[in-house]
């Protein structure tokens, strides 16, 4: 840890593997009869349309025997990832936790990356898993069959560049006040709306890509 510090003091990042930082699992799969009662479920969908999760975005149910519940439990600060889909464009999108959620569990579609470290603020990596730089990682090594696939191995590969935690809360700040600008429907035309992603998305990308910011 001292030595990670040191680096960023002295470099303003540090660069590991994701596999330093996470353990990875897929998901639950299980039958339609086990749905509809039970402990929360988080489905596809839910990773899928939302960059943050909380509690009350959880709504569907799973019947679950306690070792399930034990190997797949929902954790705050676990980060999603979709794991299959017909397109590469579509795989590898995430959603982090924010809450403690309690007995929850994930679908078979999906990956959860557990922290292993406290590197990391979740809010931070609800942004930096949607860059340009990380996105096209992703589409460029799932593979692809008669759909397209990514693995854990393949995330665990990705070199993630992060500065410390301060500074991680300042860009978490600004690209805050960004996502709920876009995101909020009332405030403005949809021409306007569509202005501030785009603007979002360039800050998003250059606040998280520090080589760039080095040269």
């Amino acid at each position: 840890l001292n030595a990670i510090k040191l680096i960023q003091y002295v470099f303003g990042y540090v660069t590991l593997p994701m596999g330093s930082l996470f353990d990875f699992r897929n998901g639950l799969s299980k039958g339609k009869d086990f749905f509809g009662t039970g402990i929360p479920f988080i489905r596809y969908t839910d990773v899928y349309n939302n960059r943050f999760l909380r509690e009350n975005d959880i709504t569907a149910l799973v019947e679950c025997t306690p070792a399930e519940v034990e190997k797949l439990k929902v954790h705050h600060g676990d980060v999603f990832f979709t794991r299959t889909s017909e397109t590469a464009e579509d795989v590898g999108w995430s959603s982090v936790m924010l809450d403690d959620i309690g007995d929850c569990v994930f679908n078979g579609f999906t990956i959860k990356a557990t922290p292993k470290t406290n590197y990391l603020l979740p809010e931070y990596c609800a942004f930096c898993f949607a860059t340009q730089d990380f996105r096209q990682y992703v589409t460029s090594h799932c593979a692809f069959t008669t759909r397209a696939s990514l693995t854990g191995k393949t995330i665990a590969e990705y070199q993630l560049a992060f500065p410390g935690i301060e500074k991680q809360q300042e860009i978490v700040n600004v690209l805050s006040k960004f996502h709920t600008l876009c995101n909020d429907l009332s405030a403005g035309l949809p021409a306007e709306i569509e202005a501030r992603q785009k603007q979002y998305e360039y800050y998003r990308d250059k606040l998280l890509s520090f080589k760039e910011i080095q040269k």
